[in-house]
């Protein structure tokens, strides 16, 4: 029969003590872990450490037990030290326990009776999975997948070169010519039904019936329309007559008192 996924062997390690009776809690967890179909190795006292070595090359789940006397004996420290964090699952029946590295937390097992409904059992069920998931790597594919999905990219592929043939094939020249003629004609008598799309194909003379034609778009403006103005005709310049001084204001002229006085009014409007 197959294993579940989900089991992991366990190897508990407790202390050997009358008082707090350790040893009791450590035989109810391996019985009720080996109904849920874990395979459960129980060592307990010094005489643990003789499997210390052969422990640290395993692939199981190591569950430390923390009794009140627990972090004070050497061997449950040892195994604590030398145990991959990862792999260890630490229960405690009382509170305090030692620092040490830890990737998890430890669980509260202080009022456990045994229960397996009861709120502890189901945290260390949840943290022998996580160490189970830890320690196994992940599955690879199954072939039978990887296959399929090979040949279903092979056949699309192969669809998408068939495809592009058949359409390189239809455009080569000298196809449409092989098909036959449509009676044009005939299909416009005896149809009632109106036919749009083209009704026969035209090969242009030449490239230059493809190129577009430039459509020039008119202005909105209109030219203005200038007229020269009508010019007035101008008679001949004719300069004017200047009148000679009389004697009288020749013989002004000659005064020096009004030289002076012209002068002096010449300078006063220069300042």
């Amino acid at each position: 029969m197959a294993r579940s996924p989900t089991v992991i062997d366990v190897r508990i390690v407790c202390t050997h003590d009358a008082i707090y009776d350790s040893l009791k809690t450590a035989e109810t967890l391996a019985r009720l872990l080996e109904a849920e179909e874990h395979q459960v190795r129980l060592v307990y006292g010094r005489q643990s450490l003789a499997e210390l070595d052969v422990a640290k090359a395993a692939r199981d789940a190591v569950l430390l037990i923390w009794s009140p006397d627990a972090p004070s004996q050497h061997y449950m420290l040892e195994w604590a030290r030398h145990i991959n964090p990862l792999r260890l699952v630490e229960v405690a029946r009382a509170p305090g326990w030692p620092r040490i590295e830890r990737t998890s937390p430890v669980l509260d097992f202080t009022s456990w009776r045994g229960d397996r409904g009861a709120r502890a059992w189901g945290q260390l069920k949840e943290r022998l999975r996580a160490v189970k998931h830890d320690l196994e790597p992940a599955k690879p594919p199954p072939k039978q997948a990887t296959i399929a999905l090979g040949m279903a990219g092979l056949a699309a592929i192969t669809g998408a070169v068939v495809v592009r043939a058949s359409d390189t094939q239809s455009m080569m020249p000298g196809m449409v010519d092989d098909a036959p003629a449509m009676n044009i004609a005939t299909l416009e008598e005896t149809s009632d039904i109106p036919l749009g799309g083209p009704i026969a194909l035209i090969e242009p003379a030449s490239v230059e019936d493809l190129e577009p034609v430039e459509f020039i778009t008119p202005s909105r403006f209109t030219p203005l329309e200038i007229t020269a103005p009508d010019l007035v005709e101008l008679s001949d310049y004719a300069p004017p007559e200047i009148r000679a001084p009389s004697l009288i204001e020749r013989i002004i002229d000659l005064n020096p008192l009004r030289a002076e006085s012209a002068s002096a009014s010449d300078e006063s409007e220069g300042a």
